[in-house]
């Protein structure tokens, strides 16, 4: 009886385990790790702790300031990294057998969104390391909730950047949609100082609000400003993984 009882619950797990995205994501993460380019990102998250926090362990508003930018930099390297492994010529069978490419784009998102979680918590168990002056926990001014709110904030700043990555990745965005972005790029970081063409350099950076209100995460607290804005940072996650499905959708395997 327990077992008649069990089994539905045990095939739905199957099933939902083997489902296309969670595959694809579980096989590029085993080649990921396998390929020992892990490695790599845990020293270099080792040489950001040495840089930034091992002589100054700083607060609350210090660490998640510069952990973000620095796993920022690190969430761009290592998505640039499983896209050139996983957009190769051997992705054509598999993609032959999936009813759906979008299958293949969310799990590469996917994975690289996952990868994400351990690094942040290494960081976060490096800089909390250091404790001169703090008897516990080396991030001064430091309470749960603004830990919480920061990793919070910090998470979903990489995944955005993860998956704005992967769509901008060659063989989903074509070469006029990469310049596009680089151009809008260089507009928003343009010091502007023309009174006649503020407006227009401001309302270029309004995308960049959900962004600047998780990197604030840690600091500000959630109210309903922060809960609105992190609504539209995940909003931008799935918007993104349903643009690389997509722009995929409309291109040739022989574009590959």
């Amino acid at each position: 009886m327990i077992a008649s009882q069990s089994s539905p619950q045990a095939r739905f797990w199957t099933r939902f385990w083997r489902l296309p995205a969670l595959t694809v994501a579980r096989f590029t993460l085993r080649s990921y790790i396998k390929s020992g380019w892990i490695l790599l990102d845990i020293v270099l998250i080792w040489l950001f702790y040495a840089t930034f926090f091992l002589e100054f362990g700083g607060d609350i508003s210090y660490f998640f300031a510069t952990a973000t930018m620095c796993m920022s930099g690190l969430t761009l390297l290592s998505t640039i990294i499983i896209m050139r492994r996983a957009m190769q010529a051997r992705i054509y069978l598999p993609l032959a057998r999936l009813s759906a490419r979008s299958a293949y784009v969310q799990g590469i998102i996917l994975a690289t969104s996952v990868l994400r979680v351990p690094q942040l918590l290494l960081m976060l168990l490096l800089g909390g390391g250091y404790h001169t002056h703090v008897p516990v926990f080396g991030i001064q001014s430091a309470t749960i909730g603004s830990i919480l709110a920061g990793l919070l904030g910090q998470l979903l700043i990489v995944v955005i950047i993860a998956a704005l990555t992967t769509v901008l990745s060659t063989p989903i965005a074509t070469r006029r949609i990469q310049i596009g972005f680089l151009l809008w790029l260089i507009a928003i970081l343009y010091p502007n100082t023309n009174p006649i063409f503020a407006p227009f350099f401001t309302l270029l950076k309004t995308p960049l609000l959900p962004l600047i209100a998780c990197y604030n995460l840690s600091v500000m607290g959630i109210g309903w400003y922060e809960l609105f804005m992190l609504l539209l940072a995940i909003g931008y996650i799935i918007g993104l993984a349903m643009l690389a499905d997509f722009w995929l959708s409309r291109r040739d395997l022989i574009l590959f």
